[in-house]
């Protein structure tokens, strides 16, 4: 009987951190659909839309696997899970890593 109530509170309490982990993802997928930059994905160009859908199909399928918002970035967000090659964003003239991006616009988000 102790080990059932354990297992609803246990079950309890990881529903709040669930529901942070899927408002922070939202938080982020709404800041690359308003972003300026452009998306490069295995080698072709996407405006942030079209980013956007594409990371939130992706969050769909893993959300069930994702502990947190870090694992979110660097696991689902930031490359291509079938050839492994890191998303790029172009910002004007400079292109880095879509991980290194998204950990910026995370870290401005959390900023009061």
């Amino acid at each position: 009987m102790k080990r059932k109530y354990l297992l609803l509170l246990v079950s309890i309490l990881a529903l709040p951190a669930t529901a942070n982990v899927e408002q922070d993802v939202d938080v982020l997928i709404e800041q690359i659909a308003q972003s300026p930059c452009t998306f490069i994905r295995n080698g072709e160009s996407y405006d942030q839309q079209q980013a956007a859908e594409h990371i939130r199909k992706k969050w769909h399928y893993a959300k069930d696997d994702v502990a947190d918002i870090q694992v979110f970035i660097s696991e689902v967000a930031s490359k291509s899970w079938f050839s492994g090659k890191p998303y790029m964003v172009k910002c004007g003239e400079t292109q880095i890593t879509s991980e290194a991006w998204l950990n910026q616009l995370w870290q401005q988000a959390e900023q009061p």
